[in-house]
């Protein structure tokens, strides 16, 4: 009976539902708190600790990753926009191609294309949807991965608890009158440790994904906002006094040094 309920309680716990606490020895080393919380958690706590260990790291790297490209910074949209319409399309590309923002990398291509005469408007608009969706690709990656630790964190410390209270429930049945209650509470709340192990994961997990993803959808906005902008140029061009003719793009591209 001892070895039976050792299975799944503490040693300690064990002997007092058979009546027999053995005496530790005064050398013992107390075992960590960390320890003990991975010893009744069992397995289910090890894969949760490595999912947050995941969660966190894919976390991290997102947040460094969107501040390096500058997601979220488009004070510079402006400004370009305004020097297209004064017609400096090689200053204003000059200005956007260092940047390493994906708003500033279409408005490139976009710039880009519709400088150059020999570039049909729908080849144009094709580059700049291909260097868009490129740039959404590379900040969605790994945000899939987030989002399957928010939905399965919770299932498995849930399947922890299910599992424990299940082992509790057949160990009352054996020992039958004879286990005493603080036992079987312990185990109890040593079956619950998994679920809120499970929403410990889940939460910051979730929140960093609607956050990130978030980000990702504002950033897709401004980028078709901005291509949109750099093709109606012609729009302001047609409005513009015809007594101060401007300079096509691919003439100032073409009077460049090579």
């Amino acid at each position: 009976m001892i070895i039976k309920l050792s299975r799944r309680f503490p040693a300690k716990r064990a002997a007092i539902a058979a009546g027999a606490i053995a005496a530790s020895p005064a050398h013992a080393t107390p075992a960590s708190p960390l320890a003990e919380f991975f010893d009744a958690g069992g397995p289910i706590i090890i894969i949760l600790a490595a999912l947050a260990v995941i969660a966190l790291g894919v976390a991290i790297v997102k947040l460094v990753q969107f501040a390096r490209i500058g997601v979220g910074r488009h004070g510079f949209v402006a400004g370009v926009v305004q020097q297209l319409r004064a017609d400096h399309w090689k200053k204003a590309l000059d200005g956007l191609e260092p940047r390493p923002s994906p708003v500033a990398k279409v408005m490139a291509a976009a710039v880009r294309g519709k400088a150059d005469p020999l570039m049909d408007d729908i080849v144009v608009r094709e580059e700049v949807t291909r260097v868009a969706q490129a740039q959404l690709d590379a900040m969605e990656r790994g945000l899939a991965l987030l989002s399957l630790i928010a939905t399965i964190a919770p299932l498995l410390g849930l399947l922890g608890t299910v599992l424990g209270m299940i082992e509790a429930f057949q160990q009352m049945e054996t020992v039958g009158d004879r286990i005493e209650p603080a036992v079987l509470a312990g185990g109890i709340w040593e079956a619950l440790l998994t679920t809120a192990a499970g929403l410990s994961v889940a939460i910051p997990a979730a929140v960093f994904f609607t956050w990130l993803q978030r980000s990702v959808d504002v950033e897709a906005q401004r980028m078709e906002d901005a291509a949109t902008q750099v093709f109606t140029i012609p729009l302001y061009d047609a409005a513009a006094p015809v007594d101060a003719p401007s300079e096509r793009p691919e003439a100032q591209l073409a009077a460049q040094p090579a």
